[in-house]
């Protein structure tokens, strides 16, 4: 298969991110009948037939060792899913700096104390039970919703540490960092600049995107606090 014979990613990731996300609003309107379960069923068809078309894809261009396909595969589909990862990422951030909050502001009233512990323990507890019972689901849908930006950053680290001898430490290292929401797409831009000298204007763009987000929270945090 040569490279012209490939599908465009753009189009098959602006598919693909419609399927998960009118996925996830149709499983979240589900309490309201049974039309949400009607439509989600072409969603998911949609959702695989993309998803077996784009790993043909990759598995072509690593192949052929095709960087370039392999690096704005992944850049389109990461971007595409960073929302969820954020959304994600978020929740689990609160609830930890709701934890630290509340241990900082420890009242010291003995009986007070005791029924935060008492709460705090019930907390602990359901959040373990809650993992445990979903871990594998999280697992195997954050694994479908990433598998097409695993695969095609896999197929550009295979043919990097082919290329410019990269050890098989540092590619466990990057593979670690592709796991963790932010620091994936940071790594990845890391991986395209240094290797293959590709991704500065997507970096710079990346950068100026995120300290604006960052300030524009920080502003409105502000205000609210001292206005």
């Amino acid at each position: 298969m040569k490279y012209n014979q490939k599908q465009n990613p753009l189009w098959m990731g602006i598919l693909y991110g419609t399927a998960i996300y009118c996925s996830i609003v149709l499983s979240i309107l589900y309490i309201v009948g049974v039309v949400a379960t009607i439509l989600i069923i072409p969603m998911c068809i949609i959702l695989v037939f993309v998803l077996i078309l784009q790993m043909r894809n990759i598995s072509s261009a690593k192949k052929e060792e095709d960087v370039d396909y392999c690096l704005k595969t992944y850049f389109i589909y990461k971007y595409i899913m960073m929302p969820v990862e954020l959304i994600c990422a978020g929740i689990v951030g609160a609830f930890i700096f709701g934890i630290i909050k509340m241990i900082i502001h420890w009242p010291e009233d003995r009986l007070i104390a005791t029924f935060l512990v008492f709460i705090i323990t019930l907390i602990v507890a359901y959040v373990i039970t809650f993992i445990i019972a979903i871990i594998l689901y999280i697992f195997v849908v954050f694994t479908l919703i990433e598998l097409p930006c695993f695969i095609s950053i896999n197929c550009v680290l295979g043919i990097t540490q082919k290329k410019y001898g990269m050890s098989s430490v540092e590619r466990a290292i990057h593979s670690l960092l592709q796991m963790i929401p932010v620091l994936d797409i940071i790594d990845g831009l890391y991986i395209s600049i240094k290797y293959w000298n590709r991704g500065r204007v997507l970096a710079i763009v990346s950068a100026v995107f995120t300290f604006s987000v960052i300030a524009l929270v920080l502003s409105i945090y502000l205000t609210n606090r001292f206005i």
